[in-house]
């Protein structure tokens, strides 16, 4: 009988461990996020500093394109100017 007794309580210590874990993850997440509030004014500027960013954003990819495509005309119109070719 002495070696039933310790299973038994190995058996119970597993099942209370259980049901402490069940309960703790239970808590985080019954609870809530926070909402924070803001004023129509913030979030209009936020929204303001969001678009002129993004129009600012594809205004120098497409200068950096330009750009590109200028030093590459650069570059063909050297080598035109620069060859010693005389056509008659």
């Amino acid at each position: 009988m002495a070696t039933k007794a310790p299973a038994k309580k190995v058996a119970a210590k597993k099942v209370a461990a259980k049901k402490v874990a069940a309960k703790t993850t239970t808590k985080i997440t019954a609870k809530p996020e926070p909402v924070y509030g803001m004023p129509q004014e913030v979030k209009d500027w936020i929204e303001r500093a969001h678009s002129i960013m993004n129009h600012q954003r594809g205004e120098v990819e497409r200068l950096k394109e330009e750009n590109k495509e200028l030093k590459a005309y650069k570059a063909w119109a050297s080598s035109r100017l620069t060859r010693s070719e005389h056509h008659d």
